[in-house]
């Protein structure tokens, strides 16, 4: 993040954490914040309540229109029975040859006179024998009356006994009027030999439907079994589909029931019910906002009044926040300048207690920071003055090295080749602790500083064979100073000092996963369980670790936590008799690597 950004951003990050800021927000979120849950929370169950109390009202009402449709379909089922039960009728549909047209004419009317029902307003009818002879209230032309009795459905209707079919808007209608008709056309049977004599087809009009219909609610349809209007409340739609929102609702599913239907970002309240006489669906279309208009204006006036309650807590809780802050602010653009001052001056004591109080009490913080100060500024002078001690200090390490490697060429000189060897070692022990900058070095100068290492120990630890086992990829692996002399130290001296014999101590390196396991194991007497297990609590910083005066594997676990982070560091695996293994897990990253670091 640049300065400028991080500068903008300190400052937003202020602004919120003012106290004038906090006031007014405790007030939102405690305050109002629960009001509009409130009111939330308690305006969705009560729309829910409403919704099915309405939706049972409109269930009920469209049970009584259900009711009513089908007590005028049972009249036409009774009406048409009673006509087939005449038996003048039956003897004439049996025997039509024998009755003059005047007769048949006068035993109609007989027949037809007799029906009489409250729902019909008006009614047609028309008898038709199996020869094909037909008898009709109104007029039907022969070929119409031929097709009619020559259709596949006809057909299969007089096929079989007992059979009805309920007919609207229909392309099977028989006849030529105009205006919609809701037909009945039922199998007039021989008893007790069941044949078909003939048919009776039985219409009324489609409004005599319609008037059952309305005075509900939005649009009133009564739809067939195979989904088309047969009639409706507005009259539209006759012999079309149904309106979409109606498949939805998926009506042919149950018997009766209501959904709310959503389209287009609209909602319409859909109730069906079932006429139990042809199986045809009574069904309910009401807009949803149309139900609840007047909620939704109650609705609309308790928003407004939250609206405007929230207005004024607003207005007041900036007021109060504003009044209680302004001394502070006031306060805070004092202390800025006395920054830019250096803290060589201090605010007058004023203003309420709390601030007096606090203003007093920053004037003894101020006189205390510059105390602090000058003491800074004088250890800081003090530390420079020990660096360039330490500087100076070099020469002497260097002097002895160098005179160190005089002494091993004058040994190699008089043929003293195993002094000369051990002043080689101690060389490059000297080396390798002066001799580099940083804290970082590679894992081959760490090895080649070990071999030197063991090649001067074995004068006190005795002949110990040191093995190593790194690939030659892995020397380049960024390692820190001193990083396995501590471990070494301590498999020759403890682990190694009471094994009869000579011992040995092995280094191998492997890559995995992305980093790099350094161990080092002796075949020496290992590490008690309890020592085992206090060693590892130091290093998990349960325990107090080694004396700061040492640098041993703690030092060395924690320098590696340090400059790399968990999960990087030691791990310590030991049985008692059979030796100790010592794994330094680093990153996986080549010395002077991008990700790579200087000491």
């Amino acid at each position: 993040m640049t300065p400028l950004r991080s500068f903008f951003a300190r400052r937003r990050a202020f602004r919120w954490n003012s106290i004038r800021n906090r006031i007014f927000l405790s007030i939102l979120v405690f305050l109002i914040g629960p009001v509009v849950a409130t009111m939330y929370l308690l305006d969705k169950p009560l729309e829910r309540v409403i919704e099915q109390k309405i939706g049972e009202s409109n269930e009920d009402a469209l049970s009584l229109v259900t009711f009513n449709v089908r007590l005028l379909l049972d009249d036409m089922v009774q009406a048409s029975v009673e006509m087939t039960l005449h038996a003048d009728i039956r003897a004439m549909l049996k025997e039509p040859g024998r009755y003059s047209r005047f007769e048949r004419l006068r035993l109609s009317d007989a027949a037809f006179n007799r029906v009489f029902s409250s729902y019909f307003s008006n009614t047609e009818v028309t008898l038709v024998d199996r020869a094909g002879g037909w008898l009709s209230t109104s007029y039907v032309s022969e070929p119409a009356i031929r097709a009619y009795i020559g259709s596949d459905w006809y057909v299969e209707l007089m096929s079989r006994p007992y059979q009805q079919q309920w007919m609207a808007a229909d392309s099977r209608m028989l006849y030529l009027e105009p205006r919609r008709l809701v037909t009945l056309v039922k199998t007039i049977n021989d008893f007790p030999a069941g044949d078909n004599l003939g048919t009776v087809t039985f219409s009324v009009p489609e409004t005599d439907v319609r008037k059952m219909l309305r005075g509900l609610d939005g649009t009133v349809y009564l739809v067939d079994r195979d989904g088309q209007v047969v009639s409706s409340s507005s009259g539209a739609r006759l012999g079309e589909a149904a309106p979409e929102e109606i498949a939805l609702a998926r009506i042919h599913q149950t018997g009766q029931g209501q959904r709310i239907i959503e389209k287009d970002g609209a909602k319409w309240i859909v109730s069906h019910d079932t006429v139990g006489t042809n199986g045809w669906k009574t069904v309910q279309i009401v807009p949803y906002d149309k139900v609840f208009e007047e909620i939704s204006a109650i609705r609309r006036t308790n928003v407004i009044a939250l609206v405007a309650i929230v207005l004024v807590f607003v207005l007041v809780s900036l007021t109060i926040a504003s009044g209680m802050s302004r001394p502070l602010r006031l306060l805070r653009r004092k202390m800025a300048d006395l920054e830019r001052k250096q803290f060589h001056s201090t605010l007058q004591v004023a203003g309420p207690e709390e601030i007096a109080s606090l203003i007093g009490t920053y004037n003894e913080m101020v006189r205390e920071i510059r105390e602090l100060l000058q003491r800074v500024k004088q250890e800081y002078r003090q530390k420079e003055e020990m660096r360039f001690r330490a500087l100076q200090a070099q020469i002497n390490p260097h002097f002895l090295l160098n005179t160190v490697n005089n002494i091993k060429w004058m040994a190699y000189l008089r043929q003293d080749n195993e002094v000369g060897d051990m002043l080689s070692s101690l060389g490059g022990i000297l080396e390798g602790s002066i001799g580099r900058d940083g804290r970082l070095s590679t894992l081959g100068q760490e090895l080649e500083y070990i071999r030197s290492y063991v090649s001067l120990m074995r004068m006190s630890a005795g002949d110990v064979r040191l093995d190593i086992d790194v690939p030659e990829a892995l020397l380049e692996q960024e390692a820190l100073q001193m990083m396995l002399q501590p471990i070494v130290e301590n498999a020759l001296l403890h682990g190694l000092a009471d094994r009869p014999g000579a011992g040995s101590v092995r280094i191998e390196a492997r890559a995995r996963d992305g980093a790099v396991a350094v161990t080092v194991r002796d075949d020496g007497s290992g590490i008690g369980p309890e020592r085992l297990e206090a060693l590892r609590r130091s290093l998990s910083g349960e325990a107090a670790g080694e004396p700061s005066g040492r640098i041993g594997v703690k030092n060395v676990h924690d320098r590696l936590r340090l400059q790399y982070g968990e999960p990087y560091g030691l791990e310590v695996e030991s049985r008692e008799g059979a030796g100790t293994a010592v794994s330094c897990l680093l990153p996986e990253r080549r010395r002077g690597s991008p990700d790579g670091g200087e000491g």
